[in-house]
């Protein structure tokens, strides 16, 4: 058990761990929180893979089919041959997958899979993680992030600390897959270049609102959008919707949504898969006069 101690009015305030009591417990958390998994889109939970049955497979606008596994105990070297055997289940049975997708009823429309190239991403949530798996994992060349999840309680407030293993740096050079650079000349393999200059162009507008504003927001490009994330959480940001259209997506809870609504000067509407509202891009779009918007996102997240 962790404690933790926070500074309230110049004093130390207790906040007593809150343990999730089972995985499902975990499960049920991490669907239910905007922002952490909510840029995957889950296809089925509990499902068969070989001789394991990881807890949700889903996708993401990235072309990765992405595992998820959630541990209520500390995750120690046993996790490896398991990450492997997923990674490599995902990989060699990519079918049954697509198979999963076609099912699905309610495919969101902002995803394009191409299964031909199709990536494998693992995702592990625990409470805590030994120093050594992130150590050994290096050797595994596949994307595979760990991250740390403690709930704590404090008066009738819920504190939720996250962290990330970042990948420590080798002293000798490996061959492995390299990073992918998502600049202007990568858009511009896939999209229409003139679309490209105006989606990094809205990008700097709305940049530009977070620097003015001094919120401390990174500004991310990834395969198909640009985010504007605090930690772990994408606040806002712009999509693509195809090749030569983007949107704008403001990660929302649908009860708040309504606030948003009176005051977006443009057609706004609410996304519930990926708990976020959207504004399609045009011209008569002007970022500069959806300032209010961004503002009152940025204080329902600051709230939270």
């Amino acid at each position: 058990m962790y404690n933790l101690y926070l500074k309230k009015k110049n004093k130390l305030v207790f906040a007593k761990e809150k343990p999730f009591k089972t995985e499902e417990e975990l499960e049920k958390y991490l669907m239910n929180e905007k922002g952490i998994i909510s840029d995957i889109f889950i296809l089925k939970r509990q499902v068969k893979a070989g001789r394991d049955i990881p807890d949700m497979i889903g996708v993401d606008r990235d072309n990765n089919i992405v595992i998820i596994e959630n541990k209520n105990v500390q995750v120690n070297e046993d996790i490896l041959p398991q990450i492997l055997r997923y990674a490599i289940w995902a990989e060699t049975t990519p079918d049954s997958i697509k198979a999963m997708w076609l099912e699905e009823k309610n495919k969101p429309e902002d995803i394009e899979i191409d299964w031909d190239n199709i990536n494998i991403k693992v995702l592990v949530f625990a409470p805590s993680i030994k120093l050594t798996v992130p150590r050994l994992l290096k050797k595994i060349n596949y994307n595979v992030e760990l991250i740390e999840v403690k709930r704590f309680e404090l008066e009738n407030s819920e504190i939720i600390l996250m962290n990330r293993f970042e990948e420590e740096p080798d002293v000798k050079i490996k061959t492995t897959r390299g990073l992918e650079i998502y600049d202007k000349e990568f858009y511009k393999q896939y999209r229409n270049n003139k679309s490209v200059d105006l989606f990094f162009k809205v990008a700097d507008d709305i940049e530009k609102i977070t620097k003015n504003n001094k919120w401390n927001l990174e500004k991310k490009f990834n395969k198909c959008y640009v985010g504007f994330k605090s930690g772990f959480f994408n606040l806002f940001g712009v999509h693509w919707v195809g090749t030569r259209s983007f949107e704008l997506f403001l990660k929302l809870k649908e009860s708040q949504f309504s606030k948003i609504k009176k005051i977006c000067p443009y057609d706004i509407t609410y996304d519930k898969r990926w708990k976020q509202a959207t504004i399609r891009y045009d011209s008569n779009v002007k970022i500069k006069n959806l300032e209010k918007v961004f503002k009152l996102v940025y204080s329902f997240f600051m709230d939270k």
